[in-house]
């Protein structure tokens, strides 16, 4: 609660009292109840409150955290294999147990945290499979494995829709590479017959997760779009397809995809706004 809002409230409560709407006691721990939570806010170790009034635990913890950064990158090159998996791993950690913390005081920052952990991790494990000259055909889908997983995770029990769509999406996309490198031949039309039932597979289990976990819908539904257009990126960008006609063909998946989302709206919407 933001500081304007509070005063509000606790005039509202001393206006309680003068006139007599509620018992003295009541008004006293309502008061007090408004105070300690803004006291508390106040107190936290990383706030702005904190670092304005000077204070040395603040100030020292965020130099412990720039100088862990910078460290890490300077000498990131030279760690063995096992540390530079460690750190990658407690870097993004740090970052996610922020983004936990801050979730309901201030979920902008927390999902700010949330993805710089999140493309720590991506860029962390990039460079260590550049570094150890891993296979990139093996080293790459492991990696975007792996960040799946986590970004699904973590998204889903932080409920950063955001960040759980990414992680579905990457788990999509090494679905795909796994798919070309077993079928790398299939035409354009046959992709069309792959992916589209996959589009509507995943809508039907939006309605699913609606009817049990109302908040994670946001994340699946706009997968189930995105996989709708995976046909043609499947085909333009992992098999280096261009087929005929693909220019108009997206142009009519666009106005279909308009008119079926128009036709039920009422549903989506449900399951956006929820």
């Amino acid at each position: 609660m933001n500081r304007d809002k509070r005063d509000i409230i606790l005039d509202e409560i001393e206006h309680w009292r003068s006139s007599r709407l509620l018992p003295e006691h009541y008004c006293d721990f309502l008061s007090n109840l408004y105070d300690e939570e803004q006291q508390q806010k106040e107190r936290r170790t990383l706030s702005m409150a904190a670092l304005k009034q000077g204070s040395l635990k603040s100030w020292l913890l965020s130099f412990v955290i720039i100088s862990l950064i910078f460290f890490i990158g300077f000498y990131f090159s030279s760690f063995p294999w096992p540390l530079q998996m460690a750190s990658a791993v407690l870097s993004a950690g740090i970052c996610y147990g922020f983004a936990a913390i801050r979730r309901r005081a201030d979920f902008t920052l927390s999902l700010i945290i949330a993805g710089v952990g999140s493309l720590l991790l991506l860029g962390l494990g990039a460079w260590m499979i550049s570094l150890h000259e891993v296979d990139p055909d093996k080293g790459i889908p492991i990696l975007i494995g792996v960040c799946s997983v986590i970004w699904c995770v973590v998204g889903f029990f932080l409920e950063l829709g955001i960040l759980y769509y990414c992680g579905l999406v990457g788990a999509v996309l090494l679905y795909a590479v796994l798919f070309g490198q077993y079928r790398p031949d299939m035409a354009w039309p046959f992709l069309q017959l792959f992916w589209l039932p996959h589009s509507m597979l995943l809508l039907w289990l939006t309605w699913l997760v609606y009817q049990r976990w109302p908040h994670r819908t946001k994340a699946l539904f706009g997968l189930s779009v995105t996989v709708w257009f995976m046909p043609e990126a499947d085909a333009l960008l992992l098999r280096g397809l261009t087929p005929p006609g693909i220019a108009g063909w997206v142009i009519i998946k666009i106005a279909v995809s308009l008119i079926l989302l128009f036709v039920t709206r009422k549903k989506w919407i449900a399951w956006v706004s929820s």
